[in-house]
């Protein structure tokens, strides 16, 4: 994977998490940025412009909601995957509106998941053929 197709955003307020993701994606081969603030997005997008986004929807400062109109209003054009601990009622209503916004949204991570959960999506998202 070259550095230009494999540039993973993390947003994640959960340090804990971030660091499982980071560590998963760099063992994948993604150059990984964690960030905890939802108002980090917006200079990542621009400065950095990842490719995949992997976004928890229950942050404090700004939920999932609001950052998916953020990434529209940017027209990010990267994949983006949903995650959260909460209910999954509430995970798919948001990955549907992320659907509904033209986003790309390439799948939805239930916390806790699994290595080979993350693993296996990240190359999947690496080598779409």
């Amino acid at each position: 994977m070259s550095a230009e197709q494999g540039r993973l955003l993390v947003v994640e307020d959960e340090e804990a998490f971030a660091r499982f993701v980071t560590t998963v994606a760099t063992g994948v081969g993604y150059t990984v940025r964690a960030v905890v603030h939802s108002h980090d997005v917006e200079f990542q997008l621009s400065d950095w412009k990842p490719t995949v986004l992997f976004l928890d929807i229950f942050k404090p400062d700004r939920d999932g909601l609001e950052t998916l109109g953020l990434l529209q209003r940017h027209a990010y054009d990267g994949q983006i995957v949903m995650m959260s601990g909460a209910d999954l009622l509430y995970l798919n209503m948001a990955a549907a509106s992320a659907k509904a916004r033209g986003l790309r949204l390439a799948g939805i991570l239930a916390k806790p998941c699994r290595k080979k959960e993350v693993q296996d999506l990240l190359e999947k998202l690496a080598d779409p053929a």
